[in-house]
């Protein structure tokens, strides 16, 4: 519900900023990904479903025009339907099936603080984000900023994702890395299927965080919320945001694949 500006204040006592007013979402949930991912496997393989953990997947196996099965690293595993849910490896994966999906990669940086008092709720201001875990501490972030890493990629979508840019260029920082650009432009857009995968030549994306983003964050933050002013940052990590033309998830059957029944899922991710 909407709340004014001194049901807000009374809602954040601690804040030293006077605010017009807040959403205020009580019954949204709050999940630590380290315990709630493993819970959701395992309630998934109770359920007779099978995970395979390292073990990745080339493309898709066809026949007669339809879908028959996925080529893994470890062989083909047979079936009927694919569902494609691979974030920011979604268009590197797509190309190899002739399936041309614009999407660029955004960096994210997150960090925690150890345990400390402060608000409950998880909250999102302009210009930071907070919320407050199991072990006491923050996850912490510059809310609205992103670091957009010039790519090969950048250059051929360029006239698809400039009104994105445009309208939100205050929001993002246009990062130059020329290790980063070689690296994505030796990556192999197209492979075979019984041979080894980009997938597998790189296994996790783990980038650094930018730092600068952390800082300006936790300035921010420190300004609205001045008892953050003593905070102690206990680690900080980076995670690749996959981002389309609009913002929005694509949720739809892929058009012009070498399967046409096959339905593609591309959620974005999440850094935290």
């Amino acid at each position: 519900r909407l709340l004014d500006a001194d049901a807000t204040a009374r809602l954040l006592p601690g804040s030293g900023r006077r605010w017009a007013g807040c959403l205020f979402s009580p019954a949204d949930g709050r999940a630590e990904p380290q315990h709630a991912v493993p819970m959701m496997a395992a309630a998934a393989r109770r359920l007779g479903v099978v995970i395979l953990e390292g073990c990745a997947a080339r493309g898709l196996d066809t026949a007669g025009g339809r879908v028959a099965g996925v080529v893994t690293e470890r062989g083909i595993i047979a079936c009927d339907a694919v569902v494609l849910a691979g974030g920011a490896w979604s268009r590197l994966f797509c190309g190899n099936q002739d399936v041309d999906f614009p999407q660029l990669r955004m960096l994210g940086s997150v960090m925690r603080t150890t345990p400390m008092d402060g608000p409950d709720y998880a909250v999102g201001g302009a210009d930071f984000a907070f919320r407050k875990r199991v072990d006491g501490g923050y996850t912490v972030a510059q809310r609205n900023a992103m670091e957009a890493p010039i790519v090969p990629d950048s250059f051929r979508l360029f006239r698809q994702f400039a009104p994105a840019l445009v309208k939100q260029r205050r929001e993002l920082r246009l990062r130059v890395s020329p290790s980063g650009f070689a690296a994505e432009w030796r990556t192999p857009r197209r492979w075979a299927l019984d041979r080894p995968s980009p997938f597998e030549a790189v296994r996790v994306l783990d980038p650094k965080p930018s730092q600068a983003n952390l800082d300006a964050g936790q300035a921010n933050l420190i300004r609205a919320f001045p008892g953050f002013a003593d905070m102690k940052i206990a680690e900080s990590w980076g995670g690749m945001v996959d981002v389309t033309q609009d913002g929005v998830p694509v949720i739809g059957h892929a058009r012009n694949s070498t399967a046409d029944d096959v339905a593609w899922q591309v959620p974005r991710e999440c850094a935290s």
